[in-house]
């Protein structure tokens, strides 16, 4: 397969705050791509199927189609509510043609041949997308964890602890290891140190992996097109809409404590060497506080289930 015929979609995963927004904005910025913002479509959708039932149903599939039509992400694309009814009303009634119509009408917006879509949750879910977009193809962006639970500090929807927000790193990583896209040359890992230290070939890099012709806009301190970001509403994407820089890579060196090294390292120490990054504590030091760790999520996973099964009907 060589990347000449593809137009899509692309999806930009990885685990929040790695570096995806960046990565939307620099191909967003390509006048021959068009990525969507976060819709969540899996998780918001595709996850509750039962809740909508029999979508033969005109009123289920209305029902789902409003409730696509009313997510503020709609809005940030700048779609028109009625149109992409009407045009719903021409395609199959299922989730994953809901999907493809939605990337479908902002692609037309925008005017350009390839789109794509960032939601860094997708990770989770790359072989359901690829059952939904036989053709679809994504983009991996890596992290090192220490960095990413610092930036977490900063975030909402923070766990409040570092382990515990390391926890997020450690399972995005082993879910993307143990289930990437079925064929394997669909998936594209790209590291945020390599491509804030090194854009433009780190970005020639995506280009061919996309079939496309690398555009110097991409490199652009500012995007050619207004990011589909509000910054006023997610204030924490700032960093991605200046100029590229590499000031946010080692800052953890500096700002996280031993202690708070040792925490994150603890929990991620298996996959940090899976994905190439060199923790600072050897793992037999390590021994005694990933047992404990792991003994929580045990608990925490049979609890899950538990709950699960008392509330199946």
């Amino acid at each position: 397969m060589t990347g000449a015929d593809f137009l899509g979609p692309v999806f930009l995963v990885g685990c929040p705050r790695s570096g995806t927004t960046l990565l939307q904005r620099l191909l967003d910025a390509h006048p021959l791509v068009s990525i969507a913002p976060e819709t969540f479509f899996i998780r918001r959708f595709w996850k509750k199927r039962r809740v909508y039932g029999d979508l033969r149903d005109c009123g289920r599939f209305e029902r789902l189609v409003s409730d696509v039509t009313a997510l503020q992400e709609f809005a940030d694309m700048g779609l028109d509510a009625e149109g992409f009814r009407a045009a719903a009303r021409a395609v199959p009634r299922a989730i994953d043609a809901l999907f493809s119509l939605l990337l479908a009408e902002f692609a037309k917006l925008r005017g350009t041949p390839w789109v794509g879509e960032k939601t860094p949750n997708h990770l989770l879910y790359m072989r359901t997308l690829e059952r939904f977009f036989p053709d679809a193809r994504f983009v991996h962006i890596v992290r090192d964890p220490r960095a990413v639970a610092l930036s977490w500090r900063g975030v909402p929807w923070s766990n409040g602890s570092l382990a515990q927000d390391a926890e997020v790193w450690r399972r995005y990583l082993a879910t993307a290891r143990a289930k990437p896209p079925r064929q394997r040359e669909r998936l594209l890992l790209l590291r945020y140190e390599e491509l804030v230290a090194h854009p433009e070939p780190q970005l020639r890099k995506l280009c061919e992996f996309l079939g496309l012709p690398f555009h110097p806009a991409m490199l652009a301190g500012e995007a050619a097109r207004e990011l589909v970001v509000d910054l006023e509403r997610e204030p924490w994407k700032q960093g991605a809409a200046g100029p590229i820089h590499c000031a946010s890579v080692d800052r953890w060196r500096s700002v996280l404590s031993a202690a708070e090294v040792r925490a994150v390292e603890t929990v991620t120490w298996f996959e940090m060497k899976a994905a190439g990054y060199r923790p600072e504590h050897g793992l037999v030091r390590l021994l005694p506080g990933m047992a404990r760790h792991a003994a929580r999520r045990a608990a925490k996973t049979a609890r899950k289930a538990l709950k699960r099964r008392s509330s199946a009907p």
